[in-house]
């Protein structure tokens, strides 16, 4: 495995990622989870990877080349509809693993490449959300992450969110 930086050329295979770990919810949250349009996760992508100071990385296979998984990162913003940077602060807005790569070390690996990147752009914290009860919170707290007591909702798929915080 191998990371580098993502482009737009990598929408398509990002957002085939995205979906197919949005249907992996399915087997802890229910059949019947209604997925996010393909469009919006799209979108999503293409506004990653314009962000000003975004840091985002793909995990290729090193014998296809195929995209495992990715990680994106920009400074956090104090709202949804407040661009106003929180000082120190870096949000992780994605980390996505193939299912059938699941549990080889490519999330470890991905974040432990972002932590390094956080701190090299002079973050001394990260915050990320992910759903509430989903397998990710048992890597999340390995790793050292915490809830901070923060909830949201993913309206597209109408499941609770935590946020997680951690030092850098």
């Amino acid at each position: 495995m191998r990371l580098r930086p993502a482009t737009r050329e990598d929408l398509r295979a990002l957002t085939a990622l995205t979906r197919r770990c949005d249907a992996s919810h399915r087997a802890w949250a229910g059949d019947d989870l209604p997925m996010p349009s393909e469009e919006g996760e799209e979108l999503e992508w293409e506004l990653r990877l314009a962000r000003t100071g975004a840091w985002v990385r793909v995990a290729e296979d090193e014998a296809g080349g195929g995209i495992l998984g990715t990680i994106a990162v920009a400074r956090a913003q104090v709202a949804a509809d407040d661009p106003t940077p929180v000082p120190g602060l870096a949000h992780v807005s994605a980390l996505f693993v193939d299912p059938d790569h699941w549990r080889r070390g490519i999330a470890r690996a991905l974040l432990e490449a972002a932590e390094d990147a956080m701190r090299a752009a002079g973050y001394d914290r990260a915050q990320l959300w992910t759903l509430e009860g989903s397998p990710a919170e048992r890597l999340y707290r390995a790793l050292g992450w915490e809830r901070d007591g923060r909830r949201d909702r993913f309206a597209p798929m109408g499941l609770a969110t935590v946020a997680y915080v951690k030092a850098l």
